[in-house]
């Protein structure tokens, strides 16, 4: 017997890295860290892309179509004169405070533009400047350029023209800058949608003028292109849209993308958009310390914080589209299968757990009706409360969770449950984990009980492995808590928007009361000294961190000769296993991407501990006491030359269709981030 459902909201992770012995055996979660997987349906937006009348119905109830031509969405700095500061020599108002006074359907248009236009900069689609301004709201601005590395040569040369520019994002606070140069003005190395403010510009044309309208950030574009290294007219008019698809359509056209690819995406970023528009419109309460984990689980808003189809939900035939009035992803339904068990590879205690699940259902069922009354007879309310992306918790057995393969495609890839991750989890669980050397009392493990793998057609056949990856489960066992304890999803601290928290104000500053810079400063310090997995256990009585829970052994990359030497354990990978990285430094690339550019990074920005270089300053003080000098990782990320890293490139992944291969390219290297070093900009 197997189980099968339609999930639920996500959650992100972070990483598992942990000293056993004499070496480093680097076991790392890739599932997006501190982001979280929100899963998706098909829409479409752009008028190229077909989409149908109940898809429309609900773009237009929701917010309305955004014109590329409307500027009424510009927001006026001086609505939020109330949140300025001052801060590192300037007046500046921060993101979220500015993102606080705009309706749902412009901030979620934002929330999927500014994450699109930051991977486009920071995964060196198109190239792009900082130009410092002299304005009390706006820090600098961001000048996309339209042409690609390759074709920059020859314009190099010349003052930039309007026609060069692809798109203008007023930035609060400066974003992390190379050494080189495009005329006068520095290049932009990683822009931040934190680094934005909610208004996107392009050129007109020459052609089309008008007026200096004062008071407004397209005031401040007029005045700071206006000099001879660009050679603006002074009356240039500009456009002001904050449409995801208008910028994904126009980048598309910029570097050449096929029609196919075109419309596919554009159907992801618009399913994006209108399930982040309704998260916002949910008005969800902010959880306490006293609230269940699965509360903390259900209180995402907004997701992943870089990806731009961070909230879409896209099925694939036979599955049929789901619209916000059809699925309420906060509770889910669960039946069962029947399946001969010839057919099914099982690890663990699988059919005792399903049996207990069974027995609960039945207490559940009604009196037998006819089939077609059944749907809305037979259990009426839903059964289960869905955790995790793919992951169901019964309330009857909340000490259980259920991951279940689901045929949705969430950000990067469908959520569904390959026979690696099956045969994987209940023999980590129990040949490995007693092996590892850790504190249980600050680190727990849930361990992975039991899986099943449908293998075989009704005549004995190998099923194919893209076939059998949409019929598998997993159960794991969940942690449970002290009595004053309160278990948290690290993803959910980062959120903000929640119903009854004062305006742009994170969960996290909301929930333990960082409302100075010393307090935000003291947390950030503690929470870095061992950063937490998937959850953070905080005592209930002092607020105090006291511990972390890690799960989703799947999302594990593991060095097994690094492993073996480490454990005395010559665990048996399946060949070709995903988690099994070749060398060290592989792994290290995807530790990077979830523990410091998605987990450490986000909460520095939400802590305000970023822009001074306070955060990194700290991580700095901790790696110095976990990593050996003489390592390979501290030349990788520690020695102060080293830069660059290998960064993630999720927006290049999708361009080119992968989801279990990554895609890399020089980012950043933020653990040496020091602003200090950042040599004095030109006012242009």
């Amino acid at each position: 017997m197997l189980l099968l459902s339609l999930p639920s909201l996500s959650l992100g992770i972070s990483y598992f890295k942990r000293r056993v012995g004499p070496k480093l055996a680097y076991l790392h979660n890739e599932r997006s860290s501190v982001a979280t997987t929100l899963i998706w349906i098909p829409l479409s937006f752009a008028p190229a892309v077909s989409y149908t009348p109940r898809m429309a119905y609900w773009l237009q109830k929701l917010f309305g179509l955004f014109s590329a031509a409307d500027s009424s969405a510009s927001p006026q700095p001086t609505r939020h004169t109330s949140f300025y500061s001052e801060k590192h020599g300037y007046k500046s108002v921060s993101t979220l405070a500015a993102l606080a006074g705009l309706a749902p359907d412009q901030r979620a248009a934002f929330a999927v533009t500014s994450r699109l236009l930051s991977s486009i900069v920071t995964e060196s689609l198109l190239p792009a400047v900082y130009v410092e301004v002299s304005s009390p709201c706006v820090s600098g601005l961001c000048i996309i350029l339209s042409w690609q590395e390759t074709d920059a040569g020859p314009r190099v040369g010349r003052p930039l023209r309007p026609e060069d520019v692809f798109a203008i994002v007023p930035l609060h606070d400066v974003p992390v800058l190379k050494d080189s140069y495009i005329g006068p003005a520095k290049r932009i190395w990683l822009v931040d949608p934190f680094d934005m403010l909610p208004s996107v510009h392009y050129p007109r044309g020459p052609e089309v003028t008008g007026p200096v309208e004062p008071h407004t950030f397209t005031d401040v574009i007029r005045g700071s292109l206006t000099s001879p290294s660009w050679g603006f007219d002074g009356d240039l008019s500009y456009v002001q849209t904050l449409d995801p698809l208008h910028w994904w359509n126009k980048f598309a056209k910029t570097i050449n993308l096929s029609e196919d690819l075109r419309a596919n995406l554009a159907e992801e970023l618009t399913s994006s958009l209108l399930w982040q528009n309704v998260a916002y419109r949910k008005a969800l309460r902010p959880p306490t310390l006293f609230s269940p984990p699965i509360d903390w689980e259900q209180s995402i808003i907004e997701g992943h914080p870089t990806h731009p189809m961070h909230r879409a939900r896209c099925t694939l035939p036979p599955l049929p589209s789901i619209d916000p009035e059809t699925r309420d992803w906060y509770r889910t339904r669960i039946r069962f299968v029947r399946v001969r068990r010839q057919s099914l590879d099982t690890l663990g205690e699988f059919e005792e757990q399903v049996l207990e699940l069974a027995r609960i259902a039945a207490q559940k069922c009604g009196k037998p009706v006819p089939e077609v009354s059944a749907e809305s007879t037979l259990m009426p309310t839903p059964w289960g409360k869905p955790a995790y992306g793919k992951t169901v918790v019964i309330p009857e057995i909340p000490q259980l969770a259920v991951k279940l393969a689901v045929g949705i495609k969430v950000s990067s890839a469908l959520r569904t449950i390959s026979h690696f991750t099956a045969n994987l989890g209940p023999r980590f669980s129990s040949l490995l984990l007693p092996n590892l050397t850790i504190d249980p009392t600050i680190l727990h493990i849930e361990r992975e009980v039991a899986s099943a793998v449908y293998t075989r057609d009704p005549s004995g056949s190998p099923v194919d492995p893209d076939v059998a990856k949409h019929f598998t489960a997993v159960m794991r066992k969940q942690y449970v808590p002290e009595e004053d304890e309160a278990v948290i999803i690290c993803a959910a601290l980062m959120e903000w928007g929640h119903e009854g928290v004062a305006s742009g104000v994170p969960l996290v500053v909301h929930l333990f009361d960082l409302n100075t810079e010393e307090k935000r400063k003291a947390f950030f310090d503690e929470y870095a000294r061992a950063p937490a997995e998937h959850l953070v256990r905080v005592s209930r009585k002092t607020g105090k961190l006291r511990g972390f829970v890690l799960r989703d052994l799947g999302g594990l990359r593991v060095h097994p000769p690094t492993l073996r030497s480490s454990t005395g354990v010559d665990f048996e990978f399946l060949p070709d296993h995903c988690v099994v990285t070749a060398t060290l430094q592989e792994a290290s690339k995807k530790l990077y991407h979830t523990l410091i550019h998605n987990h450490l990074h986000r909460l520095s920005r939400v802590l305000d501990v970023h822009y001074d270089g306070t955060a990194w300053e700290y991580v700095r003080k901790h790696m110095t006491r976990n990593i050996p000098r003489e390592s390979w990782l501290w030349d990788v990320w520690m020695n102060e030359q080293a830069k660059s890293v290998s960064g993630k490139c999720l927006m290049r992944m999708k361009i080119q269709g992968l989801y279990r291969d990554s895609v890399y390219e020089p980012f950043p290297n933020l653990i040496q981030y020091r602003p200090e070093a950042t040599s004095t900009l030109t006012t242009l």
